[in-house]
């Protein structure tokens, strides 16, 4: 499995100092191309999804899924707000908490759309389907919830 790259990038003084791969400073080398492709998925996935449901003329579900999304959206921002980096250093700590924000900014929106659309499509596909098969898809959905709050979680903290 590839490890995520940390949210804080490195200081100008830590780059500049050889170091091999940087694994000494608890950083992951790996590209992000899982994480652009897991976006270009969730987000051409949830595309798709809206066209359904604007063809379907099923605005209240679609309602409903902007409405769970903007819930995500605030509560894996409060999460990112407790992973908010401490000032120690004064001599570029702005720009590098606007980078951090930029990055968790990133990561909130991605994981949030993610949850939404997997709790939407559940509900949507659930209506039509018997009671358990319903209830294991909304199972199956609240696993994916809780599998996008661990990767949330491990790319706000990545050292840890």
């Amino acid at each position: 499995m590839e490890k995520q790259q940390p949210l804080l990038l490195p200081s100008a003084a830590d780059q500049e100092t050889p170091s091999v791969c940087c694994k000494a400073k608890g950083c992951s080398c790996a590209s992000p191309t899982a994480a652009r492709t897991l976006a270009l998925v969730v987000l051409a996935t949830g595309a798709l999804f809206a066209a359904q449901l604007v063809a379907r003329e099923e605005y209240l579900l679609l309602a409903v899924s902007a409405s769970q999304l903007l819930s995500f959206v605030v509560l894996t921002s409060l999460l990112a707000l407790c992973a908010l980096p401490d000032e120690e250093e004064k001599d570029g700590a702005p720009r590098r908490l606007l980078a951090w924000a930029r990055a968790a900014g990133g990561q909130v929106l991605l994981w949030s759309f993610a949850m939404a659309l997997m709790v939407s499509m559940a509900l949507w596909v659930s209506g039509t389907t018997p009671v358990v098969v319903g209830a294991a898809l909304f199972g199956l959905a609240l696993a994916v919830v809780f599998a996008c709050y661990a990767e949330l979680v491990h790319s706000l903290w990545p050292d840890e």
